[in-house]
């Protein structure tokens, strides 16, 4: 063991090294570090209290929340009814009605939320959402009758991702006394699947309602095509105007779709899909479940969360009844909630055309409008795509204030005073549909065969399976006109000939 260093050995060496003892650039400054993740997580939250609390007074920021609408039956019978019987919109492809329909059913009769189903916007880019993986379909016995029923697992429940045993699985079945076809889930979900081929060994409706359980067993599950699970396909996928696609469709897709769809069924506050999901918990609320088995269905983790969140202001206790000894009612609040949409029939879905003058010679209007036309001076060719977009969202802006703001003071007319004075407004959307519905059989049959009460393996019901599987399948992009369809790839027209696929 070598000999102990003395002071100045110590100091000697460290100043060869290049240590220099001179203090009189420090300073008594203290030198952050890096917040520590447990910290981190607790000073997010008080940023945020912060940002909605006193940043929020101090910059003016809008205290407005949105109002609260509601998907009563009533309501999602407009919505049903405007999508198949009076809907002029033009989608990517016609089977997009076909998926709306469907998942509205989900959303409605499972209380999921939207990226559940649907590829949620935290989730983008991952494909995650309802897929044929996380679903089961059985053919089962209901009073000495086969059955259809589908159950659907909500893999991506909020708050649940490590609690893979807590995650509801709902459950879908065929039979649906006295109703129409248009509310039966099972009638939608069996054209989807056979769109998509996602049957292992059936590929008609024939063939799926021809099957039963076997004599020693309660049960038969139709099991699901291999490709389904090796592609991992979404039961719920995007169009394109060739058909379905492997691709999941995104939440805000589908949001934007209810919301224009609820716009043009004449309902001024949009539906949501957090909406629908509201008053299917106000339903299951009032059907005598136990408290756990709501907690189970809501996927939630904490109890006050219904209350808190979902349950309408609008309260369903007769206090009426109850204090008169009556026979107690329980019917006397939905009606309240269906008034949430404000909906009117005639409901403007574009201006009028005085409105719509009138605005164009508005100062701002005209200022943007002007801009518009001197950009054809600007040589940078990036510059002046810029520039215009910017232009022409900021005049779209103006025309969507000016819209809301029609519709907001727009008069209802009970059906009695429209047809005393003999006319009322119609908007062109609105009659599309009856003015070329004869060159859509598939959509023409559907609007009455949808809204008939029958039973899924009725003809009727058969029939209306196969028209909404035309719809998915058709990959034409001149879907009802058989005589314009391609033959052969090539145009129908003798003396033309060019190949349509390009």
């Amino acid at each position: 063991m070598g000999r102990k260093r003395t002071a100045e050995e110590k100091r000697r060496y460290a100043e060869d090294n290049g240590f220099n003892d001179d203090d009189t650039d420090v300073d008594d400054n203290p030198i952050p570090r890096d917040v520590l993740d447990y910290t981190k997580e607790r000073y997010d939250v008080q940023i945020e209290l912060w940002l909605e609390g006193p940043l929020k007074k101090k910059l003016g920021l809008s205290m407005a929340t949105r109002p609260r609408t509601y998907l009563t039956l009533e309501n999602y019978m407009y919505i049903e009814r405007q999508l198949w019987q009076s809907d002029g919109h033009e989608y990517v492809h016609d089977g997009y009605r076909v998926l709306i329909s469907a998942k509205l059913k989900c959303h409605v009769f499972t209380s999921a939320r939207i990226g559940e189903i649907s590829e949620g916007s935290t989730r983008r880019g991952t494909g995650k959402g309802l897929r044929y993986k996380d679903t089961e379909m059985l053919v089962a016995w209901k009073d000495g009758e086969p059955e259809l029923r589908y159950s659907l697992k909500r893999e991506f429940a909020k708050g649940m991702h490590d609690k893979e045993q807590q995650r509801p699985t709902h459950i879908l079945y065929e039979h649906v006394p006295d109703q129409p076809l248009i509310v039966n889930p099972i009638l939608f979900m069996l054209a989807i699947f056979l769109a998509a081929g996602a049957f292992k060994k059936y590929d008609t409706i024939e063939q799926v309602l021809a099957v039963k359980p076997p004599t020693d067993q309660k049960y038969w599950v139709l099991e699901w095509a291999d490709h389904v699970h090796a592609l991992d396909l979404p039961v719920f996928p995007e169009m394109s105007p060739d058909g379905l696609t492997q691709k999941i469709q995104s939440a805000s897709a589908f949001c934007t779709q209810v919301r224009k769809l609820s716009l043009r069924a004449g309902m001024e506050q949009p539906v949501t899909v957090h909406g629908i999901r509201r008053e299917s918990l106000i339903q299951a609320t009032s059907n005598g479940y136990s408290k756990d088995e709501l907690m189970k269905f809501a996927a939630h983790t904490n109890q006050m969360t219904m209350t808190r969140d979902y349950l309408s202001s609008i309260t369903v206790v007769d206090g009426l009844g109850g204090f008169l000894k009556l026979p107690l009612r329980s019917d006397q609040a939905e009606d309240f909630r269906s008034m949430t949409v404000k909906r009117n029939p005639e409901l403007f879905l574009s201006l009028p055309a005085k409105t719509q003058d009138e605005l164009r010679q508005r100062e701002d209007h005209v200022a943007i409008t002007t801009k518009l036309e001197d950009l054809s001076f600007e040589t940078n060719a990036e510059t002046r795509t810029a520039i215009r977009n910017q232009l022409l969202k900021q005049r779209r802006m103006l025309e969507k204030e000016e819209l809301n703001r029609v519709r907001s003071t727009q008069d209802r007319a009970h059906p009695a005073e429209r047809e005393g004075k003999g006319k009322y407004h119609v908007d062109q959307d609105r009659s599309w549909f009856d003015r070329l519905r004869h060159m859509m059989p598939e959509r023409e049959r559907l609007s009455h065969a949808l809204f008939s009460i029958s039973p899924l393996r009725s003809p009727e019901g058969v029939s209306a399976i196969k028209d909404l599987l035309s719809l998915l399948k058709s990959n034409c992009r001149v879907a009802y006109q058989p005589s314009l369809r391609p033959r052969q790839g090539k145009c129908p027209v003798p003396h033309c000939g060019v190949d349509l696929e390009q």
